[in-house]
Order: structure tokens, then sequence, then C-alpha cells
């Protein structure tokens, strides 16, 4: 391990390193989403479901759909290595304990953010849709653009994804003693329109949609209190055992 104490030009420099080593893996990964993201773009419209495909209006909607989605599928490939360059910049100016509880946030907060994108795509995109759908009636066909259906479906999967980190960084930061319980209990009322808030940006413009989007977004927000609650229960022996350990040898 480095010396805590490192010039601010070691510092600035070894952070260009780091910030040109993440935007070399991103390009990387958007190469092979690029490779990929037309397979990827026709499982994504046949898992949908549209009952009369799709259409595009523009000479260029396509090709921007398809790089969209090869740059999603890059950050995605992309994001052990920059969680990795960002954790190993800052480890030297933590503590040990601060260093376990950053350590455990890399690979769950990679898996919280798949798992959110997962069902924002299989539960969330299919729900929102049918509902809409209903409205047609028998005696409207519905024709959607590559461009707004791609528009739709990462809107309800990327804020998932994001969304289900919450419990996960609110836990590490109970064991930091930064958040506590009674913030949470504190904050309940504003979490609760803030949920609904979210889903007014997110969802269309019914309730039922709304309310689909913002039911998912407050559990989310009972499931970070009670991680706190538990990891402020753990927080003794966790500091405990922290203090146990020195800092690594290198």
């Amino acid at each position: 391990m480095r010396d805590r104490e490192m010039p601010l030009e070691d510092h600035l420099q070894e952070l260009r390193i780091r910030i040109f080593i993440s935007l070399a893996a991103v390009l990387v990964g958007f190469g092979v989403g690029y490779v990929t993201a037309r397979p990827v773009l026709a499982w994504m419209l046949l898992r949908i479901g549209l009952p009369h495909g799709v259409i595009v209006t523009g000479v260029t909607e396509a090709f921007f759909a398809v790089l969209k989605i090869a740059f999603v599928i890059g950050l995605v490939l992309a994001s052990p290595v920059i969680l990795y360059q960002a954790a190993a910049f800052v480890f030297p100016g933590l503590l040990p304990h601060e260093r376990r509880a950053v350590s455990i946030l890399v690979v769950p907060g990679l898996l919280l953010f798949l798992a959110g994108m997962a069902a924002g795509f299989f539960w969330i995109v299919p729900v929102v849709l049918r509902i809409m759908l209903s409205f047609t009636g028998p005696d409207v066909r519905a024709y959607f653009t590559l461009g707004k259906i791609l528009a739709f479906v990462l809107n309800l999967t990327l804020p998932f994804g994001i969304i289900a980190e919450l419990p996960l960084v609110a836990g590490a930061l109970a064991r930091l003693g930064i958040l506590s319980p009674s913030w949470f209990e504190r904050q309940r009322r504003y979490a609760v329109l803030l949920a609904f808030v979210l889903a007014a940006a997110l969802a269309p413009p019914d309730a039922v949609s709304m309310l689909l989007m913002a039911l998912p977004i407050y559990l989310v927000y009972e499931f970070a209190a009670l991680v706190v609650r538990l990891a402020w229960r753990a927080k003794p022996a966790f500091e405990g055992a922290a203090g146990l350990d020195g800092p690594p040898e290198g």
C-alpha cells in the first residue's frame, strides 16, 4: 500500500491514468456492444411483444438506436473496470473500516444494478405497455417508432437499476455511522412524495402507471430502511472487527 500522503501532482497524474483506463474500457465495451446491438435489439422487441412491430420514420433513426444500445452495453461491460479504478483511487486515503465498507459495495452494487434493470424490463415495461395499449381499443392499430420504443424501455429500466442500489449504499453509510434508522423514519413522508414525483417523471401520464412505478420505488426505500436497522445493530461488531485489522501491507 502506498503512503497516505502524496503530492497533489501525483494525485492528479494517477486520476488522469485511471480516467483514461476507464474510458478505454468503455470504448472496448462499446465495440462489443456495437457488434451485439442488433441481436440485442431484436431480442428486446421480441420480448416486449409489440402487436404490429416497430417502424422508423427517419433515415438515421435505426443507426442512432443501435448506437444507444451499444453505449448502454458498453457501460455495463465496463462498469467493473470503472468501479475498480474508482475504488483503487480512493482506498489509500481511507481508514481500514472505511475500506471494508467500500469494498463490499463493488460486486453487490453491480449485481443490484443489473437486477434492478431486469426488474424494470421484465416487470414494469410489459405491465405499463399493456395498460397503455388497452386504451387504443379494438379498432385502433398501435405503431411505434424504433427510437421512441427504445427510449420508453430505457426510461423504465435504467432508473430501476439506479434505485436498486439504495439499500446497499444505505447499509454501507449506516455502518460508517452516517445514516441512522431514525433518519429513515423521519424521512418516510418525503420518500412517499419523492416516489410519486419520480413515477410522474418516468411513467406514462396515467394514474395506474404512476402507481405501478411509485410502489416498487417506495418498497425499495422501506427495504433500505430495514438494511440500515440491521447494519446499525451490527455496527459495534463491525467496528471491532475492523479495528483488529491493520492496513494492508505492500
